[in-house]
C-alpha cells in the first residue's frame, strides 16, 4: 500500500519553541533575589541611613565609641561631650564597680557611631546598690537630641532643661558640653 504524502500547503505548523525549564526560572529568581539583597546591603553600608527623618542636625562623619568603661560617669560624660556624641541614657546596674563608674555602654566601646549619635551609659551602683552622687556634673552633648531625651538624661544627671524656643532637635545650649557645674544647674536649650 502506498504512503501519501499531504501538500506542501497542508504540512503541520512548526513546534513551538521550548518553554524555559524549571530549573532556569529557580536559578534566574534566586540570582535576581540574590541581586537585590547585595544592592539593598551596600546601600545600607555606605550610607543607607543618611535620609532620616525630619532634617537631622547629625553628621554623617563617622567615629568611634571611645574606650569609657571603668571611667567615672562625669569623665565618661566629658569624653563623649568632647567626641560630640550625646548620651542616650544613663542606666544604672547593680555591679561590683565602685558606684558611679561605667560597666558598659551601648554600642559598645570601638562601635562606628556618627557625630551626634547617642550612646548609653551602663552606670554602676557598687555592691551596696548606692549610686555614690558627687556634688558637680559634667553637662552632656545636647545637640542633635529631641527635648525629652535631653531632660531625661539632665534628670538623671541632676541637672534641669530651661527651653529658650523653637521646637523639633537641640541646636543650641548653654553651657556649652563637657563643662563642669554643680549638680541642679539648669541648661538652657534651643530647639530649632
Amino acid at each position: 500500500m502506498p504512503v501519501e504524502t499531504a501538500p506542501a500547503d497542508q504540512q503541520q505548523p512548526p513546534a513551538p519553541e521550548p518553554e524555559m525549564s524549571v530549573r532556569t526560572m529557580v536559578l534566574l529568581g534566586g540570582a535576581m533575589t540574590l541581586g537585590v539583597a547585595l544592592v539593598l546591603g551596600f546601600t545600607l553600608l555606605v550610607g543607607g541611613g543618611s535620609a532620616r527623618s525630619g532634617g537631622s542636625q547629625r553628621s554623617t562623619a563617622a567615629g568611634s565609641v571611645p574606650a569609657v568603661v571603668k571611667l567615672s560617669s562625669a569623665r565618661a560624660t566629658a569624653l563623649l561631650a568632647s567626641r560630640r556624641l550625646a548620651i542616650g541614657a544613663i542606666i544604672k546596674v547593680p555591679s561590683a564597680f565602685p558606684a558611679g563608674q561605667v560597666v558598659r555602654t551601648a554600642p559598645a566601646v570601638g562601635s562606628a557611631i556618627p557625630e551626634g549619635g547617642a550612646v548609653t551609659l551602663y552606670v554602676s551602683q557598687g555592691s551596696s546598690g548606692e549610686d555614690g552622687v558627687s556634688a558637680k556634673v559634667t553637662v552632656p552633648f545636647f545637640r542633635g537630641s529631641g527635648l525629652a531625651q535631653a531632660q531625661n538624661v539632665a534628670g538623671q544627671l541632676g541637672l534641669r532643661v530651661v527651653v529658650r524656643g523653637g521646637s523639633g532637635q537641640v541646636v543650641e545650649q548653654t553651657p556649652a558640653a563637657g563643662a563642669e557645674v554643680d549638680r541642679g544647674t539648669a541648661v538652657q536649650v534651643t530647639l530649632g
